[in-house]
């Protein structure tokens, strides 16, 4: 046991084991990536509606502050100007949050495999323990993920401070200039601050990248032992499958047994094989196998065969060949045709003598099996 938890995880991850790290939500993909790609996203949409916002914005501007005396005693006429204040801005923004919507929901899923699962969602008293939230309080992960916002926040001040200071005296003299004007120039403050927010920001989503693909690598690596029980896993647990197979091979012997008293003949060896035939000319295209067994098996066939007054014949060449080569509920191999043919004859004479009486028909000697299906082995299971 002590092995197992101090062995440590040197072997590549299995595919089953990637799937399953994507189902619980675990990639390498970086989040700090995905935010550059909202900024960057969003930075390009305004930059390239910046006339079409300005222009509409400043039309909302000039609305707003023309005001009509009845329309402003009317309150009606005035929650409708400021729905339809509303519904404008809206459009205006539609395709910037349109693209913000897909870049938020697309690149985890096209990058990373991320699965949609509502597992995460499930309530589970077990995160409301204060030692295990401790414990992830003070986690590599969380003290990493501590020094990245700080970073970040450090970095998105300083730039910030740094442009606003140097364009003071272009925001001062906005005032001075036509709304329009004055719009189309604080944009160009905005965006040309925002660029050099998200070009600051990139060295800290490289090495978040960095990070995120040497912790998901380290986690997502398997021991020795991981491998074996995932394999065994995957197979199914032997001693299950064991149990399984014991339980079908019980039930086909009680099936057999079952059927043992509507078998036409038992053909044995004459002790250690016994091989209960049935054929129905009408509903069959040949004869069936309806049971067969060796050792105990064997001799339990027989005297059921005995109890329920069905002929038994030895034949140990026929009785080993269609033990070997036939299965319960299947027709007989087509070339023993032959060799049954002779024996259900004679079974068929049985039931004529037993009825009318005479001489017991004679028992077919020398039945011949051919030499491809002749079988010597002798078994003592009967698996």
């Amino acid at each position: 046991m002590n092995d197992n938890i101090s062995e440590e995880k040197t072997e590549n991850p299995t595919e089953h084991r990637v799937r399953k790290f994507r189902k619980k939500g675990k990639t390498r993909y970086s989040r700090e990536l995905n935010s550059l790609f909202i900024l960057l996203v969003g930075f390009i949409n305004l930059w390239w509606y910046r006339d079409l916002i300005i222009f509409n914005l400043g039309k909302i501007m000039c609305n707003s502050f023309d005001f009509n005396k009845n329309d402003f005693l009317n309150e009606n006429s005035t929650l409708l100007e400021i729905f339809i204040s509303l519904k404008n801005i809206f459009f205006i923004f539609f395709p910037f949050l349109l693209s913000l919507l897909i870049v938020i929901i697309i690149p985890p899923i096209l990058f990373s495999g991320i699965e949609l699962n509502f597992k995460s969602l499930k309530f589970n008293f077990a995160k409301l323990n204060p030692f295990d939230g401790l414990k992830r309080m003070f986690s590599v992960q969380i003290i990493a993920e501590l020094i990245k916002i700080i970073l970040k926040l450090f970095i998105v001040s300083s730039i910030s401070f740094w442009y606003l200071s140097i364009s003071f005296s272009e925001i001062l003299f906005l005032i001075k200039e036509s709304y329009i004007s004055a719009l189309s120039h604080g944009c160009n403050i905005i965006f040309s601050c925002c660029f050099l927010i998200i070009f600051g920001l990139a060295p800290i989503v490289f090495l978040d990248i960095i990070w995120q693909q040497f912790n998901y690598y380290k986690k997502i690596k398997m021991t020795r032992q991981e491998i074996k029980d995932e394999l065994r896993e995957k197979e199914g647990n032997p001693n299950i499958k064991i149990r399984i197979r014991r339980a079908m091979k019980a039930a086909m012997r009680r099936k057999m047994i079952s059927d043992i008293p509507t078998a036409d003949v038992i053909i044995t060896n004459p002790i250690h094989y016994s091989i209960a035939l049935k054929y129905d000319e009408r509903k069959m295209n040949a004869p069936k196998v309806i049971g067969k067994g060796i050792g105990e098996m064997a001799i339990k066939i027989q005297h059921l065969a005995l109890k329920n007054n069905i002929s038994i014949i030895s034949a140990p060449s026929l009785a080993r060949s269609l033990y070997r080569y036939s299965e319960i509920g299947q027709y007989i191999p087509s070339p023993l045709y032959k060799a049954v043919a002779e024996v259900l004859a004679w079974v068929w004479k049985v039931r004529k003598w037993k009825k009318d009486g005479g001489i017991f028909p004679e028992k077919p000697r020398n039945i011949s099996v051919p030499s491809e299906l002749i079988f010597t082995g002798e078994h003592k299971t009967n698996d």
